[in-house]
């Protein structure tokens, strides 16, 4: 049975409630271990390191990723309470939407699997943060 993301971004915010009084960036770090174990239970395997950045409302954030082709790839994005309103999607390089959008507050997985190798670009834009700035982080995790 499948959860729906709603619910799994719910189910990870009530067993991370220890982590709540923590830091937004050590915050991610637990949820982000949480989000590797999950991954791996559906054959996805990390890539690379976790890209973290913060962004006060407004703020856009476009991360470069080196992609092959014929594999199968799943963005994670974690973003921390404070942020009330934001999107993610993946881009080729000229701009065309492969995956997305997804809401940031709902802990968004993109899947894409693209046809041919090349960079692809993550895009993650922050609409609405609580605070002065928003801190998030995304992984890659591939499938071949």
């Amino acid at each position: 049975m499948h959860k729906s993301p709603v619910a799994f971004a719910l189910a990870l915010l009530v067993a991370s409630a220890a982590w709540a009084k923590t830091d937004p960036v050590t915050w991610m770090k637990h949820i982000l271990v949480e989000m590797d174990a999950i991954q791996k239970k559906d054959g996805y395997a990390p890539e690379g390191e976790t890209r973290a950045g913060a962004l006060a409302t407004g703020g856009e954030a476009r991360l470069e990723f080196a992609l092959a082709g014929g594999a199968a790839y799943r963005f994670v994005v974690v973003c921390e309470s404070a942020c009330g309103a934001g999107e993610v999607e993946l881009l080729d390089r000229a701009g065309a939407r492969i995956a997305g959008p997804g809401v940031l507050v709902e802990m968004p997985k993109l899947e894409a699997a693209p046809a041919a190798a090349g960079t692809y670009i993550l895009h993650v834009a922050m609409t609405d943060c609580a605070a002065a700035s928003c801190a998030w982080s995304a992984r890659v995790y591939a499938k071949r």
